[in-house]
């Protein structure tokens, strides 16, 4: 199975934040926790998603 990976400094920001997940949608829950404890976000604006989005990485198989 696949994994998704994510990080911060890959949409730009000066932010050590990594995250990984089984699946996208897990994977996107965690960005929002953080996003909203780190950043001070209580939603993610859409074109700040966008970016999101396309940073998300997809890792081999384990």
């Amino acid at each position: 199975m696949a994994k998704y990976e994510f990080a911060c400094k890959d949409i730009g920001m000066q932010c050590g934040f990594s995250a990984e997940a089984k699946t996208q949608d897990e994977l996107m829950q965690k960005i929002a926790q953080h996003a909203k404890e780190a950043h001070n976000m209580t939603e993610i604006p859409p074109e700040t998603l966008q970016k999101v989005k396309g940073a998300i990485k997809k890792k081999g198989w384990f």
